[in-house]
């Protein structure tokens, strides 16, 4: 039997860490880092903070490219045929009815959901290991990298609804006790 918990295994709990410790890193290096493509006198602070965001952007790529990889090779991806999408609009109709009424859905029961929410935070986190690998090859204090810079912050917004709707069902889901994982640890 596949149940929920018997997916999370020890390595996808790591990898999924990763990913996101260097996602949240990332978001607090920014606030206080020295873009070089941004004006100002770079400080020995900012510039170690925008070298460690380099790196860290590097080991989230790993992180992203290993999880859509077990994703792609498990056939777990999102079903985009019309079958597929009307399971997601009667997950979403249930999850909004479910959250109406405080009691959300067992993590079972929305997979399709899950999976394509997966997917779009993967693809968002695609976004911006694309632009900051394009604004590490161009050189990040040319002017190019000023115009990608642009583009790779013009995400932001959509990062933190991302994670703080990650958050927030996650917190419903151990609150709720529908998570597996939330029963066993009690």
């Amino acid at each position: 039997m596949d149940t929920h918990a018997s997916r999370w295994t020890s390595i996808r709990r790591i990898n999924h860490a990763v990913l996101a410790l260097t996602v949240i890193f990332q978001i607090i290096a920014s606030e206080w880092m020295t873009r070089p493509w941004r004006d100002g006198a770079p400080d020995s602070t900012g510039r170690l903070l925008f070298t460690l965001h380099e790196w860290a952007g590097l080991i989230a790529f790993i992180a992203l490219a290993f999880i859509a990889w077990r994703l792609f090779r498990r056939g777990e991806l999102p079903r985009l045929d019309a079958a597929g999408r009307t399971v997601l609009r009667a997950q979403c109709r249930s999850l909004i009815g479910a959250v109406l009424t405080l009691n959300p859905a067992a993590a079972d029961d929305t997979g399709a959901l899950a999976r394509a929410v997966q997917v779009l935070g993967l693809l968002l986190t695609l976004w911006f290991c694309a632009t900051g690998g394009a604004i590490w090859l161009v050189g990040a204090s040319s002017g190019t990298a000023h115009r990608i810079g642009d583009l790779h912050e013009l995400a932001t917004p959509l990062l933190y609804a991302y994670l703080g709707g990650h958050a927030g069902m996650a917190l419903l889901h151990r609150l709720f006790a529908h998570n597996p994982q939330a029963r066993h640890a009690s």
